[in-house]
Formats: structure tokens, C-alpha cells, sequence
């Protein structure tokens, strides 16, 4: 037993190493989670395309432009981030039933196995969170150079 919670730790430490490193390399490269910073993210790319003279994907980035200033919601998105956050709590306390029916069948390859997706859903739980605390940090951001 002693050895299965020594490789979970193991395990749990490289998932919040590589999640932070993730995360370190996504701010730089920030793709815009409100209807402004999605705007802005775009007409970086057409610019980027135009330098290229890559005609299709301009089109098609304008395309996606207007279909953003036609359509985007900022309460759309942040319903959508919520449920999104809703699917992974629901994951999690899946996640957390399935190792419970495990550790009560003593199966300790089993238990090992749903420690791991136990973890890998709780990252993917506190990333969804995270996402959406950016949101609303863009959110404010763009209020702030707006007024």
C-alpha cells in the first residue's frame, strides 16, 4: 500500500509540473476567451496571414470575424465555461465513487487506476476553473480600456 501512495504522489507532482508549465506557456499565448480578446486574437492572425499573402486563411479568419462581431456573447461564454465546469465537479465526484467501489473491493491495482483518473479529473476540473477566472480577468480588462 505503501508503495502505491508513494507512485500517486509521484504521479500527482509531474501532473502539477507539466499543468504548470502548460499554464506559463498558454498566458504568453493568450488566443482570447471574451468576444473583445477572440476580436483581437483574430485580426492578429489576419494580419499575420496577410504578411504570408495567404489569401484563403484571411478569408477565412474574416469570416470568423464577423461571425464573432455578429454573434459572440460575453453571457454565452460565460455560461459556456460554466457548464463546463459543472461536466468536470459531475467527473470528479464520478471519478471519486468509482475509487470508493474500488478501495471497497481492496483491488489495489484497480485502486491505483482510479487514484489516477481521480487526479487526472481534478486537473482537468481546476484547469476548466482556471479558464474561467481568466475570463473574467479579460472580462475586467477590457472593461477597464473601454471606459
Amino acid at each position: 500500500m505503501k508503495s502505491v501512495i508513494q507512485a500517486v504522489t509521484k504521479l500527482s507532482m509531474i501532473t502539477l509540473i507539466i499543468s504548470f508549465s502548460i499554464g506559463v506557456y498558454a498566458s504568453d499565448h493568450v488566443e482570447g476567451l471574451t468576444c473583445e480578446g477572440k476580436k483581437q486574437a483574430i485580426e492578429v492572425e489576419i494580419e499575420q496571414a496577410k504578411n504570408h499573402t495567404n489569401t484563403h486563411k484571411v478569408e477565412g479568419l474574416q469570416k470568423a470575424l464577423e461571425d464573432i462581431n455578429n454573434y459572440c456573447s460575453n453571457n454565452d461564454l460565460e455560461e459556456k465555461y460554466k457548464k463546463k465546469i459543472q461536466e468536470k465537479t459531475d467527473k470528479v465526484a464520478k471519478r471519486t465513487q468509482e475509487l470508493d467501489q474500488a478501495k471497497t473491493k481492496g483491488d489495489k491495482q484497480k485502486i491505483t487506476k482510479q487514484q489516477t483518473k481521480l487526479t487526472d479529473a481534478k486537473q482537468e476540473l481546476n484547469e476548466v476553473k482556471a479558464e474561467l477566472a481568466e475570463f473574467y480577468k479579460e472580462l475586467e480588462k477590457n472593461k477597464s480600456t473601454h471606459s
